[in-house]
């Protein structure tokens, strides 16, 4: 037997096909990758066995397929001819041309081989109707195409056109190790950086019909921000959830390959390679239960299960099958922008968002993008799928890189099993043992979910521990009442420690006196602080250290004069935890708190909390009420233990801290390139701040780095995922970007607020 078109479906295919389709695929549907040609067109021998000979398979018939199994959809496509050794493309690209409505979505694209004319190939992307190059391994001059190299079959002249066109080249690539073949890799990324306007469309989730190609190979292009792959004829479900979550629903784009769409069959993953089971042609040798269904059903079927398995909403389903292809098939697409989205979230969410950190106003509110799509390693991507190397990191939260393997591996196993019952996670006890271990001073843990509370926790242990309530603090330590109470009795008393003129309002009267600030390295600001509590010292509260280390025993003398007075040592390692010292700065210092308190970067982007304590502290505080549901979620455990342990693994604090002296002396450099600017570089190496004599220069700058594609602001954090060639070219980029400022007239200092001014 040969191969045939399916036209009719029997009962099996009608059935698969409402299990793929029903409840999943939208009412519009873009086809990415389809096929429209005539069969006059094939070199003499070369016309497939299943198509008839000089007929024609135009738009009528590709439309009465997809209402064949795409039922009730409305269709538009990317079209091309149909690529075969020695054909006629100048009468494939004349047929094509005659079936597009330019009224309609639909374009095609210019099937072409490398011996072509480049002019004539400018010429058809410029009639409005083909929008890009379809190369093809076939017209490659070597000896066996299964091996053809990417520019054997699509040369520099084909790039460049699509380059100069905007335009799209459908590409699918060769050789047995397809995109995990080095040579592919170096080709693409030489080629996509060269001709950056040149949208890459990776056919097949780049030639992955063994699924192992996309788990091994996709990573290579998330930096390439002109490269998206189609689903075309793949029927593995594996290699579309590769695709969603290496490369993000953004870049996967929905594609039949029609006229393989309408055969029987299935493509298998085998080893290091694949097959193609036609049970036409094979079913004889093989031991089949069942039916076969067809390629584009049975393509839907995995496509389905891998965005049901990585929890694809409506909108993400709407951009793979239309949105996407849209998007680059047209030179202008309207798109909800951030600051757009910024300036609605005004109206309904009560300060735009819950951090104040995160508002647009403390950036740039003209351009920050202020909402990610998407967030991984040291990139992040905003609405509008512009990709930033990000030097925020979370506003300290993230250390490892956005969304790490393997913290994300623990979450999803934890989720998997279920996060929340009303028995306790056993990642509670892991935790508290890794926790304890750390910290061989403490005998006792409590979790939280955040810093603030947990903060918040700490003084409450505090307070019934001592029975007292007064609080001695230097730095910042959230937004509770215990905190902001020092504002009660002096408006200012915060200006040195958080936001100048911040206002307490909501927290009682009857706290004023409660809280007391001091300044850091200033032991007589902190016997101040001590004769105004009056004999009531609860606890001291206080960072390790910020933008200095402590100096002639500061802190040890804190500490002792804390413990003379009766009261807690409430060491706060939320923002220095991880970062400044593994597991924070307090062993770096020499230094024994009564209570450490983390958050942050122990979880990496999950909320999550700790508060580690000795016995006699923890216990005095038991008969406290203390209790919350969500404080034994089990998600926030299961991410701590799996970062601390690869943070433990991989020496993350080490990194980060050397990388981040190389960055902070680059910084200085910089600085000093530019003295108008009175810009001062503080902090701690991998934490290092920006502080500007003008605050109107911040937001400027700003401005001018998201244009060059790093998100940054005046508090910069390293993480795992950075390096010198990123730390580097994000120098390179702020040397132009002061530059710029520099010559830009400046209004008096009533720009945004720099941000938080903590232990100065």
């Amino acid at each position: 037997m040969s191969l045939t078109l399916v036209t009719e479906l029997n009962d099996t295919d009608r059935k698969l096909l409402h299990r793929a389709i029903d409840g999943f695929v939208p009412a519009k549907v873009f086809d990415a990758h389809t096929h429209l040609f005539h069969s006059r067109h094939f070199a003499e021998g070369k016309r497939p066995v299943f198509l008839d000979e000089n007929r024609g398979y135009g738009m009528a018939d590709f439309q009465a397929a997809m209402k064949l199994w795409m039922p009730g959809r409305e269709v538009e496509g990317l079209f091309f001819g149909y690529p075969s050794a020695g054909n006629d493309r100048v009468g494939e690209n004349a047929w094509v041309r005659s079936q597009i409505d330019v009224s309609t979505n639909s374009r095609a694209l210019v099937l072409a081989a490398p011996t072509d004319d480049p002019a004539e190939v400018r010429r058809l992307m410029s009639t409005g109707v083909f929008i890009g190059i379809k190369p093809y391994r076939l017209y490659a001059d070597v000896p066996d195409t299964k091996e053809a190299q990417i520019e054997s079959f699509a040369p520099e002249w084909m790039w460049e056109a699509c380059h100069d066109h905007d335009g799209i080249m459908m590409l699918h690539i060769m050789l047995a190790d397809g995109i995990t073949d080095p040579r592919n890799m170096e080709a693409l990324r030489r080629l996509c950086r060269r001709y950056p306007r040149c949208k890459l469309f990776l056919a097949h989730v780049a030639r992955s019909f063994n699924y192992r190609h996309a788990r091994e190979g996709l990573h290579h292009l998330v930096d390439l921000d002109n490269v998206v792959v189609d689903t075309s004829a793949v029927t593995q479900a594996g290699a579309f959830r590769a695709a969603i979550e290496i490369l993000g629903p953004k870049r996967v784009l929905w594609g039949s390959d029609y006229m393989v769409s309408e055969l029987r069959g299935s493509c298998i993953t085998q080893g290091d390679g694949f097959t193609w089971i036609h049970p036409e042609i094979t079913g004889d040798k093989l031991t089949i239960f069942g039916q076969y269904t067809t390629v584009g059903i049975e393509s839907l079927l995995c496509l389905r299960e891998a965005c049901e398995d990585t929890g694809m909403t409506q909108g993400d389903l709407d951009d793979i099958f239309r949105e996407n292809a849209l998007r680059l098939c047209r030179t202008s697409f309207p798109t909800r922008s951030g600051p757009q989205l910024w300036e609605e979230a005004k109206t309904k969410i009560s300060c735009g968002t819950g951090l104040l950190s995160k508002r647009a106003h403390l950036f740039d509110p003209q351009t920050w993008p202020s909402y990610f799509s998407r967030a991984k390693g040291s990139d992040i991507w905003d609405l509008d799928g512009k990709r930033y190397t990000d030097f925020t990191g979370g506003v300290g939260a993230i250390l490892l890189g956005h969304a790490d393997d393997e913290v994300n591996a623990a979450v999803k196993r934890r989720v998997n099993l279920g996060s929340y019952a009303t028995l306790a996670s056993p990642d509670e006890v892991k935790l508290a043992d890794e926790l304890l271990d750390l910290h061989p001073w403490a005998s006792k843990v409590r979790y939280a979910r955040g810093g603030g509370e947990a903060l918040g926790l700490a003084v409450r242990i505090a307070r019934a521990a001592t029975g007292k309530s007064g609080i001695a603090f230097c730095g910042y330590h959230g937004w509770s009442d215990w905190y902001l109470a020092a504002n009660l009795s002096d408006d200012a008393a915060l200006d040195g420690h958080l936001l100048p003129g911040l206002q307490p309002l909501g927290v009682p009267r009857e706290l004023a006196g409660t809280a007391v600030p001091f300044r850091y390295n200033d032991p007589a600001s902190f016997r101040a602080a001590l004769q105004k509590l009056d004999g009531k010292l609860a606890a001291v509260v206080m960072e390790p250290m910020r933008s200095e280390f402590p100096r002639d025993g500061f802190l040890q003398n804190v500490i002792d004069a804390c413990h003379a007075a009766g009261a807690v040592f409430v060491l706060d390692e939320v923002t220095s935890g991880w970062r400044f010292g593994f597991p924070g700065a307090a062993p770096v210092l020499g230094i024994e708190p009564d209570l450490a308190v983390y958050a942050k970067a122990m979880s990496n982007g999950y909320p999550a909390g700790a508060i580690v304590g000795k016995n006699e502290v923890m216990e005095a505080s038991n008969h406290s009420f203390i209790s919350s549901s969500y404080w034994t979620d089990g998600v926030g455990t299961a991410a701590s233990l799996a970062c601390i342990a690869k943070m433990r693994r991989e020496g993350v604090q080490k990194h980060v801290w050397s990388l981040g002296e190389r960055l902070q002396a680059g910084l200085r450099e910089v600085a000093s390139r530019h003295p108008a600017l009175g810009l001062k570089v503080g902090s701690m190496p991998c934490s290092p701040s920006l502080v500007f004599a003008n605050p109107a220069a911040k937001p400027l700058m700003i401005r001018h780095m998201l244009q060059r594609g790093f998100l940054m602001s005046s508090q910069l954090y390293v993480t795992w995922c950075h390096d010198d060639e990123k730390v580097a070219r994000m120098l390179a980029a702020l040397d132009e970007s002061l530059a710029i400022v520099a010559q830009t007239p400046l209004e008096a200092a009533q720009g945004p607020q720099q941000g938080f001014a903590r232990l100065v």
